[in-house]
């Protein structure tokens, strides 16, 4: 009988830490998944520091980045008893704690270098530090290419919670001071942004909160290496109205030479854009300076067969009237590109 009433108080006493087992299991699950008060919208303070933009890629419109972000929010649940409280910092993993369900929506191969873990303070103040490393989407805009300005995001949501439950609050939005290393490239740090991200298929809007560089490409090496020497291609087609109508040979060499080189430029000028459907201000350049080259061939060829059909004078005229007339279209050219849009 002994033996019976130990068996009994040891599964009895077996039963109860299972149940308390399963008790604290089931509160700590409701922990993660209910927000610290669901009284008012939970607020949840951002900051990042970019630490550096590496690149910006026209051609797959991504751009390359190092930041440190720091995400916090309370949760009256983790606090403390008064007479518990000792003023240090508690580390606990991201995953046993209930967190705004954070995402970056325009990753494209982020990588965390630090790991998951927050600090929570005596009070239920939880601060989670990351060093984020990687590619972001961009929608790219190359109309005004190369005087274009463009923005690149950090398009940062909530997937769990919309604007009603949560709140994303920008605290601070830096840069480094000594600048980034992508080259070809200016930036300014603008205000971010606090909006809504709608999702149509499910009539649902999630809170969300965009921090924005404006990046001002620096157009003086396009202006040296892409607009100066076709420039220079136009021109050495000019060279063919102070030739003589007569000197066919060099007339048509000249001519031919100019409309080579220049496809030449304005294949290479494409190889660096995205296959957009639109023109851009270096597209209006270069097909301007193609077709004025094509217009000095013409009209070598015409003026040379005038030459060889007793009409030397109608060609010499041609030419005198053509040397003005290409420096005027080509102004035009010029004109058109810088004041297309």
């Amino acid at each position: 009988m002994r033996l019976l009433s130990v068996t009994i108080l040891i599964v009895g006493l077996m039963a109860a830490h299972v149940t308390a087992a399963e008790t604290s299991d089931t509160t700590v699950a409701a922990t993660q998944l209910a927000r610290p008060d669901q009284s008012k919208a939970t607020v949840v303070d951002v900051d990042i520091f970019l630490i550096d933009i590496v690149a910006v890629d026209d051609v797959k419109q991504l751009f390359r980045v190092d930041m440190f972000m720091v995400v916090g929010w309370k949760d009256g649940r983790l606090g403390l008893p008064l007479e518990q409280r000792m003023g240090s910092l508690r580390s606990m993993p991201m995953d046993k704690i209930w967190t705004p369900g954070g995402l970056i929506v325009n990753d494209r191969g982020l990588q965390n270098r630090l790991a998951r873990v927050a600090e929570v303070d005596d009070s239920g103040n939880v601060t989670y530090r990351q060093r984020i490393y990687g590619e972001l989407a961009t929608n790219l805009e190359f109309k005004e290419f190369p005087f274009d300005e463009q923005q690149l995001i950090i398009d940062l949501i909530s997937y769990r919670y919309g604007p009603e439950e949560l709140k994303l609050n920008p605290s601070k939005f830096a840069g480094a001071a000594n600048g980034f290393s992508a080259e070809g490239w200016r930036f300014e740090m603008l205000e971010p942004e606090v909006s809504e991200y709608f999702v149509p298929e499910v009539n649902v809007s999630k809170s969300r909160l965009i921090f924005k560089v404006k990046a001002i490409r620096d157009s003086e090496y396009y202006l040296l290496t892409m607009m100066l020497p076709m420039s220079l291609i136009v021109f050495m087609a000019w060279t063919v109205f102070w030739i003589q109508p007569e000197v066919v040979p060099s007339r048509i060499a000249i001519s031919t030479a100019s409309i080579f080189s220049l496809i030449a430029f304005g294949f290479s000028v494409r190889l660096g854009l995205p296959r957009v459907s639109y023109m851009t201000r270096a597209d209006v350049f270069v097909l301007g300076c193609t077709l004025l080259v094509f217009i000095a061939l013409a009209v070598a060829v015409i003026g040379s067969r005038w030459a060889g059909s007793d009409r030397l004078e109608r060609a010499i005229k041609l030419n005198a009237i053509a040397r003005l007339a290409y420096v005027g279209l080509f102004g035009l050219v010029v004109f058109a590109a810088l004041n297309i849009w």
